[in-house]
């Protein structure tokens, strides 16, 4: 017996799907529709497919054109899916207010789009009440590095990223405390420990280590880490981004976003930093160094582990440096059932020196 309708649509609500405008050209100039029906059909040659309803203009639109473009939406792009769509009927013009460039082959395409594909019909096929047209790509660009918007259950949404598997710290000890070979031993690295160069880069890119630095101390067999200082300040986040891009090109094994220690940073800022670092330092490591001593310290590790995070930079009792104490982040890995190299019941002597910090608790594991 056939499904009917509506169980069908609340079926196909259950897989998430990625959002794109379709925009093809007609008598009236340019126009275009939100689509989730998108795939790829072939790498070589390169083709995709778009399935358009059969009682929409833009499906004739595109049949006599036989051209189209098809442009993908970032997270923060929901309001042109829902004006493309429809859902703003005020709007008659869908264009408008928003910046567009043509492609070689005519159509528009979303300027700030996180990325394009300019297609030639090369064939259209029946399905049911939809028509399927596979488009021979001629042109693609990617114009930004950034999360997906997402549709599913009919509600617009990001990605949701896990717990990450486990943690991965790097400890600032003082010098000379023998709590840094038990660290060393659980399987944690000391900050100034040889065989780590570190370089603290400006939000602006001020004190960029040179390729020549940066190959210099690799061949010394050294892991470099590049930090861009304060890299949670909303003013400065273009900046970041860049910046983070220019450590990774320069070929730093770990790219670190470093928390202003005097500026506690939104947790919402933090989630949006690193939802687009994490997509620019690969295949470079993102590591975190979080600011301690405040009411958000811990809720911005759990971001930063919900956003893809697994490498955090701590600080150990009567170590002069400012961050995110250890026993903290221990403290928050053990809740979440998130393991990490240390178990301080058995890497440390004197459980009582990687406690969290007051006002927190944990039971002994």
């Amino acid at each position: 017996m056939p499904v009917d309708s509506a169980t069908f649509r609340t079926v196909l609500g259950q897989w998430p799907s990625g959002v794109c405008v379709v925009t093809t050209t007609g008598a009236r100039g340019a126009h275009g529709m939100t689509a989730s029906s998108f795939s790829s059909v072939s790498l070589d040659p390169p083709m995709v497919s778009v399935c358009l309803g059969n009682h929409l203009p833009s499906r004739m639109l595109l049949e006599t054109a036989g051209k189209f473009a098809i442009s993908f939406l970032g997270k923060d792009q929901a309001h042109v899916g829902r004006r493309f769509a429809g859902q703003h009927p005020e709007i008659t013009d869908r264009f408008a207010g928003l910046d567009w460039t043509i492609t070689p082959n005519g159509v528009p395409v979303l300027s700030d789009a996180v990325a394009w594909l300019d297609c030639r019909v090369a064939h259209a096929y029946p399905g049911g009440d939809h028509t399927i047209f596979v488009g021979a790509v001629t042109e693609a660009a990617t114009q930004r590095v950034t999360s997906p918007l997402l549709f599913h259950s009919r509600t617009w949404g990001q990605v949701a990223d896990p717990l990450p598997t486990a943690i991965h710290l790097t400890v600032d000890v003082a010098a000379g405390d023998p709590l840094a070979q038990a660290l060393r031993e659980a399987g944690a690295r000391i900050r100034h420990d040889a065989g780590h160069a570190e370089f603290l880069v400006a939000a602006d890119g001020t004190g960029l280590p040179s390729s020549a630095q940066v190959t210099a101390a690799r061949r010394a067999g050294a892991t470099v880490a590049g930090y861009v200082a304060d890299a949670f300040d909303p003013a400065r986040e273009p900046l970041v981004l860049a910046t983070v891009e220019a450590l990774a090109a320069l070929g730093c094994d770990e790219v670190g976003l470093a928390e202003h220690p005097a500026g506690p940073a939104s947790p919402l800022q933090v989630r949006r930093v690193l939802q687009d670092a994490i997509a620019r330092v690969r295949p470079a490591t993102l590591r975190v160094r979080l600011a301690g001593g405040h009411s958000l310290a811990l809720v911005n590790a759990l971001v930063a582990m919900k956003s893809g995070v697994s490498h955090f930079d701590t600080v150990a009792p009567g170590s002069p440096a400012a961050g995110l104490p250890l026993g903290d982040l221990l403290h928050l890995s053990r809740q979440l059932e998130v393991p990490g190299p240390i178990d301080p019941a058995e890497a440390v002597d004197g459980r009582d020196r990687l406690r969290p910090a007051q006002g927190l608790t944990s039971s002994p594991p």
